[in-house]
């Protein structure tokens, strides 16, 4: 089992976590540069964070759900996803600023000042005007409505923390199920912001219940299944995500009720080489950057892209964009995000009281 017994960390899963934000790159990519063929299901993707989100803040907060009050968790919750958030909302304000300034669109200041300062705040903007990228919710980085999401599951989570784990998830859990097949898969629009809550439920109750089917599991029993399942599941991944055609609603849902729970239990059964545990450590580091950077950042290259040459490239684009986007996530985790990180920690820390003896 790849799992450090002081921090729960399952390098397996990082792995999957940066398989997942790539895919969610390309299958963004696709949709701008109207190439629908490429990750057609990329999307599906976040439902595996969802999931694996569920599974890993469990692993690591189960122990501490009598002594760490909301405030602090909220705390820690914010310091490790509002730096990159916060620099994400300023690269695309100031990329709208200057769309609006070298074209003469006419965005209102005002408009851009709302959605930046709703954006830093992680919060919606319900009704965003559409030359701003209206109806999305967050209209300056539209996949961040995951991360609010996320962030509200959380909340929801450990406001809940003090009753039956166990049965909490599976109530929560069939309960979000429920509502997502009646409701359909969304929430990334003012129109379907309440299909939101079930398609971040359905994925995180099952990662909390995970945790607790791996904790009490007879590992050296199964290890050999896990192991072999974690491999299938991951080329069934790669198949689900790039086949070129949309998968069915069906579909949709087995993948994200049955077989992303199965790849997420798998993992922290699986040996990797040296080589592969340093590979999966860093594209699990650079997902979250990545993740949350990639609209940003493809704003830019192909706003720059268009006003030198007047026409889009979808085949030189992808790269270029692909390779701004690992690069910038790269220098903004080691220049900026770890060490802001660690400097917020450390001043929170020190404003505690020392704890009683």
């Amino acid at each position: 089992m790849m799992a450090s017994k002081d921090t729960e960390h399952y390098i397996a899963l990082d792995g999957v976590r940066g398989v997942a934000a790539i895919s969610v790159l390309f299958f963004h990519l696709g949709r701008w540069l109207d190439l629908p063929w490429l990750a057609t299901n990329g999307n599906l993707a976040v439902d595996t964070f969802f999931t694996l989100s569920g599974f890993v803040l469990a692993s690591a907060y189960a122990e501490k759900m009598h002594r760490l009050s909301l405030w602090d968790f909220v705390l820690i919750r914010a310091i490790r996803l509002m730096p990159v958030i916060v620099l994400a909302t300023v690269i695309s304000a100031l990329y709208v600023l200057a769309r609006s300034l070298l074209t003469q669109q006419g965005i209102l200041l005002s408009d851009i000042a709302v959605a930046a300062t709703l954006g830093i705040l992680n919060a919606p903007y319900f009704y965003a005007p559409h030359h701003l990228g209206g109806p999305q919710l967050f209209p300056l980085n539209g996949p961040q409505f995951s991360l609010f999401l996320e962030v509200a599951s959380n909340v929801f989570w450990w406001t809940c923390r003090f009753l039956n784990q166990v049965v909490f998830a599976v109530a929560a859990g069939i309960v979000s199920a429920i509502s997502l097949v009646f409701m359909g898969i969304g929430g990334d629009t003012t129109e379907t912001f309440w299909h939101g809550f079930p398609h971040v439920g359905s994925s995180f109750f099952i990662g909390i219940l995970l945790f607790y089917i791996h904790r009490n599991l007879a590992a050296e029993r199964w290890s050999v299944y896990f192991k072999t399942s974690f491999w299938i599941l991951i080329s069934l991944m790669m198949i689900m995500f790039y086949t070129p055609v949309e998968a069915s609603f069906s579909a949709k849902l087995i993948w994200k009720l049955l077989l992303a729970p199965a790849l997420v239990l798998a993992g922290p059964h699986v040996d990797l080489t040296a080589f592969q545990r340093s590979l999966s450590k860093y594209s699990g580091d650079i997902s979250f950057p990545i993740y949350a950077l990639h609209y940003p950042i493809f704003c830019w290259v192909n706003g720059i892209y268009q006003m030198l040459l007047g026409s889009r490239n979808p085949h030189f684009e992808i790269p270029l964009v692909t390779l701004a986007v690992v690069l910038t996530s790269h220098f903004a985790l080691r220049l900026y995000d770890k060490p802001l990180r660690y400097h917020l920690s450390q001043a929170v820390r020190a404003g505690k009281p020392p704890p009683s003896t």
